[in-house]
């Protein structure tokens, strides 16, 4: 087995240090968007890093990565009353893996987070 092989997605990535670097790219490019930058207005983004870091930890397999999240219900809480259009989380989405790219993050981890996207999307558009 090689090292890659063996190395979580969470780890080839470059684990917490990189993580935080994609995210403050990440939290940028996002509020650089018109359509996007709204959703900031009263929020401290330096509060919402850690929530999304975790969440990616678990999807990377990140060590220590919570096993008692509910996603679902998580999600839907953070986003209630939000608003998200399916519009504003492709648009969120495309930033995400624009940041990735920019981070030259490898093809097969970003096909996972993009699967996550995808899985979670629901619990974010228009979270009731």
């Amino acid at each position: 087995m090689t090292e890659t092989q063996s190395q979580s997605q969470w780890e080839r990535v470059g684990g917490e240090e990189a993580v935080k670097a994609v995210l403050d790219r990440f939290y940028e490019g996002v509020l650089e968007e018109p359509q996007l930058s709204g959703f900031f207005e009263n929020s401290d983004v330096d509060d919402i890093k850690p929530h999304l870091a975790e969440v990616l930890k678990v999807v990377l397999g990140g060590p220590g990565a919570r096993t008692d999240i509910d996603l679902a219900g998580y999600l839907t809480n953070a986003h209630s009353g939000l608003g998200v259009s399916e519009s504003d989380y492709e648009l969120t989405g495309k930033v995400l893996i624009d940041t990735l790219n920019e981070f030259s993050v490898p093809a097969d981890i970003i096909e996972t987070i993009e699967g996550a996207l995808a899985t979670v999307q629901p619990f974010v558009v228009a979270a009731a």
